[in-house]
């Protein structure tokens, strides 16, 4: 006679299911909160890429202007203007682009029905806040050191090692870490409902093969 270990199989799954369905549809109201008061959203990101432009490269960055989620920074750096002129290399930014991990990141804990998220967003939001500047910073030093090297090379000194660099660290700020940190976050934060999700979801896997006569 044969006995077959039974276990609840679904519950794993449902509880996944549910929380990708919570999360999606969490998502949507979220991004447009976070849209409208975009203006506001970009604030401390700007003011953080500005300062440390400013304390990197003194010598040739002179501020900023932030234009709604439009940041331009101010340089010192001349290249060939279409006039035929030289001025001064002002790239402008979308610093808004580099900000959609903070609504991601609440529809994650949204998504878990989270407790403590007066002072999980709070802290979240602040730890965000350098991974945006970084790609902020990074898409400005792109147009600097990649685009215009030829002309702005006798000044900010950047030599092919640097500028590779420069092109990695704007690939991860554009394509990795807007996305990641705010996962990485939800997953330290919340680590007991996925660590019960990922055990469950493993007993689910090994229990039809477990049988005993």
């Amino acid at each position: 006679m044969k006995r077959v270990w039974r276990v609840p199989v679904s519950k794993p799954r449902s509880v996944i299911v549910g929380f990708f369905l919570r999360t999606f549809l969490w998502l949507t109201p979220v991004l447009a909160l976070w849209y409208w008061a975009r203006d506001y959203v970009v604030l401390p990101v700007a003011w953080l890429a500005g300062a440390f432009m400013q304390f990197l490269f003194p010598g040739w960055v002179s501020g900023t202007e932030l234009d709604g989620i439009l940041q331009t920074l101010i340089t010192r750096l001349a290249v060939p203007h279409a006039t035929g002129r030289m001025a001064d290399l002002t790239p402008e930014v979308n610093v808004l682009t580099y900000c959609y991990g903070l609504p991601l990141l609440v529809a994650l804990f949204l998504g878990v029905h989270a407790k403590g998220l007066w002072w999980k967003l709070p802290v979240c939001s602040v730890g965000l806040l350098p991974f945006q500047a970084w790609g902020v910073c990074f898409a400005w030093l792109v147009p600097i050191a990649v685009e215009a090297g030829q002309f702005t090379r006798s000044t900010t000194y950047f030599n092919s090692w640097e500028v590779n660099l420069i092109g990695l660290g704007y690939q991860l700020g554009v394509l990795l870490l807007p996305t990641l940190i705010p996962i990485l976050m939800w997953v330290y934060l919340e680590r007991t409902f996925v660590i019960t999700v990922a055990v469950e979801g493993a007993m689910e896997g090994s229990a039809p093969m477990q049988q005993r006569d």
